[in-house]
């Protein structure tokens, strides 16, 4: 992470990466999005319940279409995930705080998981943040119980720095949530093509 973070400023745009569209979510995208949110198995390791209405999720929406939050403090890139088909599969975001910390998250509908949806969705947005915004790292925040999750991470190259016990207490559990970091050197490092072994 940089000493002193520059002005945040927005850099947007639909991506593309092996088969999938990452699209900046709208307003419009609740009809189309809110059925496969309905599903419990997104909101097992989350605080989260499934939104209410489809009203409701549109309200969302057309929070996160700012693209910031009120202070302009962060940025919020909300993205959904479809196919070249126009079939949806999820959600990727990430949030730049204008300390510098920078945070991925990730949900993939229950029938898209174990595809590689969500490597490939993550590696889109990640390739993206490195290349449109100056920022030294990527971090993210997992409950410790979620395994395919932090799998995922630490295929991408994440590296578990610490664990937080009862980071949040939700569904009449404690949460204890693993820290993850990936830094731009190694993932720069890490997609870097090899030459013939010699």
């Amino acid at each position: 992470m940089t000493s002193s973070a520059p002005p945040l400023v927005l850099a947007e745009a639909m991506l593309e990466h092996e088969g999938l569209v990452l699209e900046p979510i709208v307003p419009a995208h609740a009809q189309a999005l809110w059925a496969e949110l309905q599903a419990p198995e997104l909101y097992t390791f989350t605080p989260h319940d499934p939104p209410a209405s489809p009203e409701a999720l549109e309200a969302r929406y057309a929070r996160w279409a700012a693209r910031r939050s009120p202070d302009g403090r962060e940025i919020w890139l909300n993205y959904a995930v479809r196919s070249e088909d126009r079939r949806y599969l999820g959600l990727v975001q990430a949030t730049l705080q204008e300390s510098g910390t920078t945070y991925l998250a990730y949900e993939v509908f229950p029938a898209h998981w174990r595809t590689g949806v969500a490597r490939r969705a993550c590696t889109a947005l990640i390739d993206h943040l490195f290349a449109a915004y100056p920022r030294d790292a990527v971090s993210a925040l997992v409950d410790t119980r979620n395994d395919p999750s932090f799998r995922l991470l630490e295929s991408l190259g994440f590296r578990r720095t610490h664990t937080i016990l009862d980071a949040d207490r939700f569904k009449g559990a404690t949460s204890d949530e693993h820290a993850y970091r990936l830094l731009r050197a190694e993932w720069h490092a890490a997609r870097e093509p090899r030459g013939p072994s010699r």
